[in-house]
């Protein structure tokens, strides 16, 4: 057993850790430290991508709900996005890893915030979904630091 699926059996998410990680090269020759970051590092390009589709969306919303909706959607993610992903890089790096990973579990709260504000599904609850999961798999892996 090497050492990506020894984390990922244990971060809580084994598929979607074992197929994340192994999709990112440089993960082949990481240690566990290096394993986080790379997840995490993936977490910022899926909150990123879904902000950005999210953005692209706003623009063309009328209804007052929505654009009140969409707008709780932006601000999450931009907290994340802005903040709390680069803190738990940081964090990271300085071997926080209490941080780190209070960091990243929190945009997990955050999607959970901005999936809150619809009743039904959107054109991106599956990109919310991802980053939640992504987010809890990459606190789990910081968590065995």
């Amino acid at each position: 057993m090497d050492l990506i699926e020894q984390t990922c059996r244990q971060s809580g998410f084994f598929a979607l850790c074992d197929s994340t990680l192994r999709s990112d090269p440089r993960s082949s020759k990481a240690n566990l430290e290096g394993l986080a970051k790379i997840s995490v590092e993936i977490v910022i390009d899926k909150a990123n991508a879904t902000l950005n589709f999210i953005v692209d969306l706003f623009k063309n919303v009328s209804d007052p709900v929505l654009y009140r909706s969409y707008g709780t959607c932006i601000d999450s993610y931009g907290g994340s996005v802005e903040r709390l992903l680069p803190e738990a890089i940081a964090a990271l790096g300085s071997k926080d890893y209490a941080m780190s990973r209070h960091d990243v579990a929190t945009v997990a709260t955050n999607v959970n915030a901005c999936d809150e504000q619809f009743s039904e599904k959107t054109p991106f609850s599956d990109r919310n979904r991802l980053v939640h999961d992504l987010s809890l798999m990459s606190a789990g892996i910081i968590e065995l630091l």
